[in-house]
Formats: C-alpha cells, structure tokens, sequence
C-alpha cells in the first residue's frame, strides 16, 4: 500500500535512459567542439575587432572597424578575392562534371573495374598534398621539367606557366582538382547505384538512349547528391592554400594568391592576427552567403523534382 501524501519517484523509462546514454556518449565530442571549434570561432570575431599582434598582449585594444577598413584599401585583398573566387569559378564546376561522368561511365562496368578506378581517383585525396605539389613542380618546372623537355624537344622556346595569372591560376586549378575529385566520384557512384535498374530497362524499352537516360533519369534522382557536393566543394575551394602557397606562394603580384593564404601572411608572417581575423571573418561571410545561395537553389530544383 502506498503511504498517502507522499509522492512517487519519477519513473526512468527505457527511452530516456537511451536518450541518458546517447547524451553521456555525446558528451566528449561536444567539449571538443566547444573548445576546438565553436571558441575559436567566437574568439576570431573578437580579435578582429582589436589590433591583437605578436608585439604585446598588454598594447592589446579595441579599434572598431578599423582593420576591415584596412582590408578594403588594401590592393592585395582586392587580388586575393579575384583569385578565390576565379579558383572557384574553375574548380567547382569541373570538379563535378568529371566526378559525375566518370560515376555515371563506371555504372556500366563490374565490381572490379569500379574498385579500381575509385582507388585511383581517390588516391590523390589522402596523400599529402605537400608530397603531390613537389611532384606537380617536377612537372612544370621552367628549365628541368616534363614540361620543359617537350618544349625543348619540339623546338619551341622555354617559358613558365606561373608568369601570369592567366596561365597560372588554370594550371593550380587543375592540381586542385586531381587532388578533390575522389570523394565527388565515391558519392556519385553511390547515389548512382542506389537508382533502381528498373528505371533504366524500362526507358531501354521506349528506345532512349544512354544520353537521354542520363539526362532524364540519372541526374534528376541525383539532386540530393549533387546539393550535399556542391556546397561541401565550394566551402573547400574557398579555403585553398597549399597548392598557391607552395607552388607559387601567391605570385605573381598575388595574382594567385587566396584568401586564406593572405590570413596566413597577415598573422604569421606579419603578426597582425587582428588583421587576419578580418579577413578570415570576410572569408566566412562570403563562403556563407554562396552556400546559402547554392542551397536555396538546389533545394527549390529538388522540391520541383
């Protein structure tokens, strides 16, 4: 018998003690996040408001938005933004189209066939890319290159690809790309696979051809995929740095020169963290508004689908 006036203990059901567990399991990533993540970022926004620099925490001061006026009177953040986004411009859209054909060529092959060819392509992605760049400058060194033997042997005169921008930012852009194209090609390939075949039979049987089911059935079930690709490539691209630093360290006149390479230089190079914590915050709001712009209108294709 239950004693009168007094309360019963809330009983803990199956379900919440699931939800204690996934909580308690959890938990260790979200300090992480907390510290590694969300209080650098906060943390960056404050120091772009202050002349935050190597030179003395006590000179430390709030200067407003000093340093973003800085950045829009300074020449070489103009360039660095150009070439930003003419390396989107190259890469983005490559990126896709040659990871989207080569899943959509690989449909038609066996297993082996598609191991192989995704080892090979995905490859270049978990290699260091410090260790592809030394490769690449073998290739289009000036004077001792691949490049330059077969100038050499057609007769021609010898001359370097990283002069100008006009030649330099497509020839980085094509190492950007062998070194991203792997994981475009595995989600494809997967989004593929998971179209039932029944699909394609039955418009074999209308008499459509390969062109026709590609464009009639493949890509509009891919708009998922093609969503999720798109936006996570444009955020990567944005932060490019290893290639332009090591390959051309931004030159010619920051011609090549990206935004986060010039966060680079403005902090450890130069010291003005306060500086490069404006440019950085520039970056996030530019990367931001593309993929919410990329998002609203992949997301009305996909409604429309």
């Amino acid at each position: 018998m239950s004693v009168p006036g007094r309360l019963k203990a809330p009983r803990i059901t199956r379900q919440h003690r699931k939800t204690i567990w996934a909580a308690l399991f959890l938990l260790p990533w979200f300090v992480f996040f907390c510290i590694f993540t969300v209080y650098p970022f906060v943390f960056g926004i404050y120091v772009s408001f202050t002349n935050f620099s190597l030179a003395g925490v006590q000179n430390i001061h709030f200067v407003g938005f000093d340093n973003f006026k800085a950045i829009l009177d300074d020449p070489a953040f103009v360039r660095s933004i150009i070439a930003t986004l003419s390396f989107a411009a190259i890469i983005i859209p490559c990126t896709i189209a040659f990871s989207l054909w080569i899943a959509n060529i690989l449909q038609r092959y066996g297993n082996k066939m598609n191991t192989l060819t995704k080892v090979a392509v995905y490859l270049p992605a978990v290699t260091c890319q410090a260790a592809l760049v030394v490769v690449w400058k073998f290739i289009f060194a000036p004077h001792a290159g691949v490049v330059a033997g077969l100038l050499k042997t057609a007769g021609l005169p010898l001359f370097s690809l990283f002069d100008s921008a006009v030649t330099s930012i497509p020839v980085l852009s094509l190492i950007v790309i062998t070194a991203t194209l792997g994981q475009p090609l595995i989600l494809y390939s997967a989004a593929i696979n998971n179209i039932p075949v029944t699909y394609y039979e039955a418009a074999e049987l209308d008499g459509a051809s390969r062109m026709q089911q590609f464009f009639q059935i493949t890509l509009p079930l891919l708009q998922s995929a093609n969503t999720f690709v798109i936006i996570t490539t444009t955020i990567g691209v944005m932060q490019v740095f290893v290639v332009p630093y090591l390959m051309t360290s931004g030159g010619p006149q920051y011609t090549t020169s990206t935004l986060l390479l010039m966060i680079y230089r403005s902090a450890f190079q130069n010291g003005s963290f306060g500086y490069a914590s404006a440019v950085g915050l520039v970056l996030f709001l530019i990367t931001a508004v593309i993929a919410a712009f990329q998002f609203r209108i992949m997301r009305r294709d996909l409604v429309e689908y």
